[in-house]
């Protein structure tokens, strides 16, 4: 009975179904195919050189770069962010690595797997263990030889081995052969049979091909050293089929006779040996028989680690349907890992544990030492931040009903204290001071902005600075992600909170220096408004009333009216580079409790709305019925920065307009506490410093044009996307909207 290979078009989303000759035939003379290997075969060895002519070749290839667009679009931004730290050499790589993927994928040792319905109904045939016929066909891979050629005259110097072989062709590694050939049920199964052939060719056998659904990727016809089509295409052995079928189905796929005294088992060409379920399983053991160890061996604090995870997923375990195990298993062993104290080997074990885990292992090899190490790489990095380590909230919730206590009280023995979130914050802002200080030499003007600061008030300099200096630059802008096709301008609303006499006086200093343009410019407008109103007072009532002067004045006191403002906002029109550009207002404060305090009443009351309008220069509009206040829509562009204290920021936001939106448009630059430190009673003046940015604020209110930033919206845009997952992790609607 002729039963032949199934194949899958593409490995990701096509069923494993049999081969036709045709089909096979098609895909090995295919100049698709030979163009892959071909492609890669270059890039590897021009990589393994360094041959900078063939890279930069590479790099420029059209191919190549829609490669790279498709990382670029990757929705995991952990793993886009990943890819584009890689050097030039190891991104070709990688796209070497997805030419090979890309091949039709040969299952030499199956010839059937069974349909099963998919969340829509439609019967689907997965390339999985647990649906595997196999047809006693054996792959054999060895790779890591110089002369393919020359494992091939081995195999032809053995006559029983020859008359078994079916297929030998050179892999697109070109430092490959790859064998199939017919199984001796005597030897046992697959693996035994990979181990007898390999040592009878001298060689070892491969340990990451045992797995009966194992893909081999299409050949070019010339890579074809040898082929017995009946073979091939006609072979099956009943036998074999109804003796280990059911074994493999139940992920049983380890040697079971060719393990004693040979000393290769499960080694690989380069003499490695794979480490088996974390220390916790003994060899030849599938991830079926850990479960039955690690649910009683694994514990935390004395409570069942797998009783708790049993209460996290309830009856919603994930998967097929849902499509988000990965995610899941990601996510599961992040908290394992703070249970586990970081404890690599002991994560791993549970996480194999899982029955749903063990259904992505089967069905697409999923690589769940690669999923801890990437939840243990995101695990460091929130530490590096110093981010507190708590576990998501569902298994916190988890392990409340396991235990009747909380996670902090079973963990820290109480509540984190406001005094550690403080030393916390200290920490952040001493890290921060070094990596500003890092940058001095490449950009001297920060040495400047942060003269007589200490370290952990940099930030607090620099966000001071970098909102005074992006009004400056008014005149230009930029693209976002979100519709790029729209230019943007450089907005700012930021806040200094500290306690009294924590050094905010750093920002008067900047304030200064950085706005000088803006405020001499101011000085002609100012005087022609003070004139208007003295003219305006001394007008009798039957005089001809003076036309109120349209000016440039840009910087404006927290005390002013809204009529004023509005107006003046209108007015601060400039052409440039032949089209009219409405610039950016400036607000600059002391004291945020005054700034707050003048907004409650009077004619300047309540500016929240525009603050809000103003982050991304949104319209608004007046229609007053008194004569100052001109019927007109128009664009908010404002810059404003405070410093306050603690208690004026939680008055300016707070419970009540959390949900506004305000809270996530400004950048808030906690001050150090002064720990009853004075200041030095030495305060030198460095004219010469304060020279330079002064000189620079002048140099900045000139320029123009469109700035590129995409590197700043990336970064800025991961940096998210990881908040955004904490959020997730946690079901946060707070760390959501921050």
């Amino acid at each position: 009975m002729n039963k032949g290979f199934c194949y899958q078009e593409n490995t990701h989303f096509s069923q494993a179904v049999r081969c036709s000759r045709e089909k096979f035939w098609d895909s090995v003379r295919s100049t698709s195919t030979a163009w892959k290997i071909d492609s890669r075969r270059e890039i590897l060895e021009a990589v393994e050189k360094h041959d900078q002519k063939v890279i930069k070749k590479w790099l420029k290839n059209e191919d190549y770069g829609k490669f790279l667009a498709k990382k670029r679009g990757l929705k995991k931004l952990s793993t886009r962010q990943k890819f584009f730290e890689k050097s030039d050499e190891e991104r070709l790589l990688a796209f070497a690595q997805e030419l090979k993927d890309n091949l039709t994928a040969f299952i030499f040792s199956c010839y059937e797997f069974d349909a099963t319905p998919t969340a829509n109904g439609n019967p689907f045939c997965h390339r999985r263990l647990a649906d595997c016929h196999l047809n006693g066909l054996v792959m054999l891979d060895i790779d890591h030889v110089e002369n393919p050629l020359e494992v091939f005259e081995a195999l032809k110097a053995n006559q029983e081995l020859m008359a078994r072989t079916a297929l030998a062709h050179i892999t697109s590694s070109k430092k490959g052969i790859r064998i199939v050939f017919t199984a001796n049920i005597k030897d046992g199964n697959l693996a035994d049979n990979q181990i007898v052939f390999a040592q009878a060719l001298g060689y070892k056998a491969d340990q990451s091909c045992i797995d009966a659904t194992r893909n081999s990727f299409a050949p070019k016809e010339e890579d074809i050293i040898y082929m017995n089509e009946d073979l091939l295409f006609d072979y099956y052995d009943e036998d074999f089929d109804r003796e280990y079928t059911p074994q493999y189905r139940d992920k049983k796929t380890q040697p079971l006779h060719q393990t004693k005294g040979t000393g290769t088992m499960g080694t690989g060409i380069n003499g490695t040996v794979p480490q088996c379920s974390a220390g916790y399983a003994q060899m030849g053991q599938s991830p079926s028989d850990i479960s039955h160890q690690t649910s009683d061996i694994l514990t935390w604090k004395g409570y069942d680690v797998q009783h708790i995870i049993d209460l996290r997923y309830g009856d919603k375990l994930p998967c097929a349907a849902d499509s988000n195990r990965h995610n899941e298993s990601l996510k599961l062993a992040s908290d394992l890992l703070i249970l586990f104290d970081g404890d690599k080997q002991k994560t791993l074990a549970m996480l194999q544990a899982q029955k749903w885990v063990q259904e992505i292992i089967d069905e697409r090899d999923e690589n769940v030492e690669q999923t801890v190490s990437s939840a243990a790489q995101r695990m460091a990095e929130r530490e590096k931040k110093y981010l507190s380590q708590q576990p998501s909230k569902a298994m916190q919730d988890a392990i409340a009903k396991a235990s009747g206590k909380t996670y902090a009280e079973i963990a820290q023995g109480a509540q984190t204290t406001s005094a550690a979130a403080q030393l916390t914050m200290d920490q952040w802002l001493w890290e921060w001071g070094d990596q500003i200080e890092a940058l001095f030499d490449d950009y001297p003007l920060l040495r400047d902005i942060c003269r007589g600061l200490k370290k952990n008030q940099y930030p607090a300099a620099v966000f001071v600075a970098g909102g005074l200096m992006m009004t400056l630059m008014t005149r230009c802008t930029y693209r976002f992600y979100h519709r790029p096709e729209e230019l943007r301008r450089l907005n700012n609303s930021t806040l200094i909170i500290g306690d009294p006499a924590s050094g905010k006086s750093f920002a008067t200093r900047l304030f200064k220096l950085l706005a000088a343009p803006m405020v001499a410019a101011d000085k002609t407008g100012i005087a022609a408004i003070n004139r208007y109103k003295e003219e305006m007072k001394t007008k009798g009532a039957n005089k001809e009333k003076p036309q109120k002067p349209k000016v440039l004045f840009r910087v404006h006191p927290a005390r002013t009216s809204n009529a004023q403002f509005i107006q003046d906002m209108v007015n601060a029109v400039e052409v440039v580079d032949g089209t009219e550009m409405q610039l950016h207002m400036l607000t600059f404060d002391t004291e945020l409790d005054n700034t707050l305090t003048v907004q409650k009443g009077g004619s300047w009351i309540d500016k929240q709305s525009m603050e809000l309008k103003a982050f991304h220069n949104e319209e608004d509009g007046q229609a007053y019925s008194n004569l100052d206040s001109v019927v007109q829509n128009f664009i908010v562009t404002w810059n404003y920065i405070y410093t306050g204290t603690p208690l004026a920021l939680r008055n300016k936001v707070n419970e009540r307009n959390f949900g506004s939106g305000l809270a996530t448009r400004l950048t808030v630059i906690p001050l150090p506490s002064t720990n009853f430190e004075m200041m030095s009673r030495e305060q030198n003046v460095d004219f010469e410093s304060d020279g330079r940015l002064k000189e620079w604020a002048f140099k900045l209110d000139r320029v123009k044009g469109e700035l590129t930033v995409q590197h700043i919206v990336d970064e800025l845009y991961d940096w998210t996307a990881r908040r955004m997952a904490d959020a997730k992790e946690n079901e946060s609607k707070a760390e959501e909207m921050l």
